[in-house]
């Protein structure tokens, strides 16, 4: 059987799918006439109706799941993503969508960042045009800023609205 890495009653983050709750550890049987399996039962913060199970001994258990940022991982995070480039702007709709969808997909909280920043400069450039970003763009932004904020303020000990305007402030890049 495989190690556990983490222990039921753990906060941890999930890929894409953002800060968990380890609720159990169980060993659980597969279709297919597999062996039983040791798994997580991760429960989302965002949708507490919802359980994931993560076979221990899975290549996603061991990349996809990660620790909680400490408050000075997430300062470091905020000051080195004003130091960085953005991701540079795709100009094909097609193939934008396609880069933020794997970006969000990959929960990547230096990725979302940068794709954050991407986005709230093309919109910048956009309203000095009278144009506005397209509603897949917005959505991206919009779940990308909704991933960050929920685990920054889990870490920081504040709202997702109190956490959005902080990584907002931060970026220097003006809220809704």
């Amino acid at each position: 059987m495989a190690q556990t890495a983490y222990e039921a009653g753990t906060y941890i983050r999930y890929g894409g799918t953002g800060v968990c709750l380890i609720e159990r550890i169980e060993e659980m049987t597969f279709p297919g006439g597999m062996p039983a399996r040791l798994c997580y039962v991760l429960k989302p913060l965002r949708n507490r109706n919802m359980e994931i199970s993560i076979p221990l001994d899975s290549e996603m258990a061991s990349t996809r799941i990660q620790p909680i940022r400490t408050k000075e991982e997430i300062e470091k995070m905020l000051s080195d993503a004003l130091e960085q480039d953005t991701l540079p702007w795709i100009e094909d709709r097609k193939q934008r969508n396609s880069e933020f969808r794997k970006i969000l997909a990959l929960g990547d909280a230096q990725s979302l960042l940068r794709m954050i920043r991407c986005i709230m400069k093309q919109r910048t450039v956009l309203r000095g045009n009278g144009r506005r970003l397209t509603a897949a763009d917005d959505s991206a932004r919009k779940e990308a800023v909704q991933m960050l904020e929920e685990e920054f303020g889990f870490s920081l000990g504040m709202s997702a609205k109190e956490a959005s305007e902080y990584i907002c402030n931060r970026l220097q890049v003006a809220a809704e």
